[in-house]
């Protein structure tokens, strides 16, 4: 390895810094630690969080089509009518995949059921697509440290611990 190698801060899992100032009748000793792969696994799950949310949202209205088509709802009423404008979009890909039986006006729409569970399917693959690519396995670690004598006189160090993989 070269001695002025640049890190990647992609590839540095955790950095720690200490500063230590002294001055006549003062010091100060400061130490920071960010651990960058737990940063990443943090806003991967923040995603995951995001993505599940969203498909609950859009499963509980497909739900409650289907649920107002099976008892018969009034489609003119607010609600039908909003419930139906909003999910239409969603359900359109499989309108003409099966017939739609229909007794006394109460509709078993299968397809809202395939629906949901294609929309569920293309979630968790999508979840699981961003946790494999976001996933870091450490193999190793390799720690640097570099201690530096500021200008201002004897006391002013700095010390930085660098550990990456």
């Amino acid at each position: 390895m070269s001695e002025n190698q640049n890190i990647n801060e992609v590839s540095v899992d955790r950095r720690a810094e200490t500063v230590t100032t002294q001055q006549a009748g003062y010091a100060a000793t400061e130490q920071v630690t960010r651990d960058v792969a737990a940063e990443r696994r943090l806003g991967v799950f923040q995603i995951n969080r995001i993505m599940w949310t969203v498909l609950g949202i859009l499963e509980i209205l497909l739900g409650l089509r289907f649920m107002l088509k099976l008892i018969a709802a009034n489609a003119d009423s607010g609600f039908a009518t909003f419930i139906y404008g909003i999910t239409g979009a969603f359900t359109a890909p499989f309108n003409a995949l099966l017939g739609t039986p229909a007794v006394n006006g109460s509709i078993f729409e299968l397809t809202t059921l395939i629906a949901m569970a294609v929309y569920a399917l293309l979630f968790w693959v999508i979840v699981r697509v961003i946790a494999i690519a976001a996933d870091r396995p450490t193999a190793r670690t390799v720690t640097r440290s570099t201690r530096e004598q500021t200008p201002g006189g004897p006391g002013n160090e700095r010390t930085t611990h660098t550990i990456n993989s």
